[in-house]
């Protein structure tokens, strides 16, 4: 009905256009309202995107390969470790040694970035297959190739035995007799020269008498009663070899056999300070001057330092054998104790037996620890050593596998990722074979010289005890 009044007025747009201009201009209105508030709800997507691209670069940050190492701690008091050394102290990783699993260790790989750097490939395969090396590396940073062998050495202290204030009387046969030929010459000069041997190994604070009988007249009939009173003592004082020669020196065998009287003097002959008497008669018989040898040897047995009479007898026969023997038995001539150089040269040679034993003894146990000492160090060594070269090779293995698991799964950063853990095994290994050698060298050197040094030292005591 309305639009009839326009048809009938020919149409008019008179109110037709103010219209259409309201309503293009509240169109137009909308439009802008719409696209003001786009852009206000575009930035609140962009906001919360770097939020999230935020947040998963902190838990990047964190993952497991890019974690720090953990190592063992040292001894403070140890040397300075080397690099290699300082390297091997890490702690293992939870795929070493027999723990290797390749299926799981290569699911650990999977979470690492396609891009990741070699530097991160290389930290994440050590972090799952480091291998465990602190042990080793501890026992050579302690290693001593000393070789100090604990054997006593043997005391060689000696109770020495003393003949403190001993006096002895050597009582000389100088009876015609003595003048028969022997092998060295004629007894006399056996007699002499065995005195004088006797003297010469006497204790420095000895004091010496020698006495001759017989020695006057000569053996003839006529002159039986001068030689069977001849006694004399022709010299008494220290061990003076030079005045015991020259005062035998002029002694020569002639006359008869008066062992008894000479007996009988000897108690004379005994010094005030004398402790202890030995007494040696040298004769080649028997009694020849009716006198009594035993009974003079029993009374001067009887005297108070109770002297020891021992004979020395020259190529006598059965007769003057046994009545020397009851002699010296009568005497208390047999050697015992210390109180005669008999016995005190069995002593000596008893001391210095056992002194040889003891230093052979000691040589020989001395020897045998060096040489268990110096084996056990480089056992040691060798095994310390061979257990790092077997590790590398065992980690080597590990770490190539997974080399080859990054490579075929189009890992970017995998260029010369091998020859990483190539030389890397190789230096380890190359350590543990050094240090395993120079190690059991020091200790093998070490135990030869401790061993040479028993055998040296031991050798010379034995032999200064032997020549003694």
């Amino acid at each position: 009905m309305l639009s009839n009044p326009n048809r009938k007025n020919g149409g008019s747009n008179k109110y037709l256009y103010p219209l259409a201009l309201f309503m293009l201009l509240f169109l137009s209105a909308c439009s802008a309202e719409s696209n003001t508030a786009a852009p206000e709800k575009e930035t609140t997507s962009n906001a919360e995107q770097k939020k999230i691209e935020t947040e998963e670069s902190t838990e990047d940050s964190l993952a497991w390969w890019k974690e720090e190492p953990e190592y063992y701690e040292v001894e403070d008091d140890l040397r300075e470790l080397t690099k290699i050394e300082q390297m091997l102290m890490r702690k293992p990783g939870p795929f070493s040694a027999e723990n290797f699993d390749a299926e799981q260790a290569k699911e650990k790989l999977d979470e690492l970035p396609k891009n990741a750097p070699k530097e991160e490939l290389q930290n994440a395969i050590l972090s799952l297959i480091h291998e465990d090396y602190h042990e080793e590396t501890e026992i050579f940073l302690k290693f001593d190739p000393s070789v100090n062998v604990n054997v006593a050495t043997p005391d060689e202290t000696i109770d020495e035995p003393t003949i403190a204030n001993t006096h002895f009387a050597i009582l000389l046969d100088a009876s015609g007799s003595m003048a028969a030929q022997s092998q060295g010459g004629t007894r006399m000069d056996d007699a002499k020269s065995a005195i004088q041997n006797f003297i010469k190994d006497l204790p420095e604070n000895s004091t010496v008498s020698l006495r001759v009988y017989g020695h006057e007249g000569s053996n003839a009939d006529k002159d039986q009663q001068l030689s069977c009173g001849s006694t004399e003592v022709i010299y008494t004082g220290g061990t003076d070899m030079d005045a015991i020669s020259s005062a035998l020196d002029k002694i020569n065998p002639t006359g008869w056999t008066p062992i008894g009287k000479a007996l009988s003097e000897t108690k004379n002959d005994i010094p005030k300070e004398a402790s202890t008497m030995i007494v040696y008669v040298v004769s080649d018989g028997i009694e020849t001057c009716d006198g009594n040898p035993v009974e003079e040897a029993e009374k001067l047995a009887n005297e108070g330092i109770q002297p020891i009479i021992n004979i020395i007898g020259f190529q006598v026969d059965n007769e003057a054998q046994k009545l020397l023997k009851e002699v010296a038995q009568a005497g208390n001539g047999e050697f015992s104790f210390v109180n005669s150089k008999r016995e005190l040269e069995a002593y000596w040679d008893k001391e210095y037996d056992r002194m040889m034993k003891a230093w052979t003894e000691w040589r020989d146990e001395g020897m045998e620890q060096a040489d268990e000492i110096s084996d056990k160090l480089m056992d040691l060594a060798d095994e310390t050593g061979v257990s790092i070269m077997d590790k590398s090779d065992i980690e080597f293995e590990h770490a190539e596998d997974l080399v080859n698991y990054l490579r075929e799964n189009d890992y970017e950063n995998t260029d010369k990722l091998w020859n990483y853990f190539y030389d890397r095994s190789k230096d380890i290994w190359s350590y543990g074979y050094d240090t395993k050698v120079k190690n059991w060298q020091d200790a093998y050197h070490n135990g030869i010289d401790a061993w040479q040094h028993f055998y040296d030292e031991g050798n010379a005591k034995w032999t200064e005890y032997y020549k003694k």
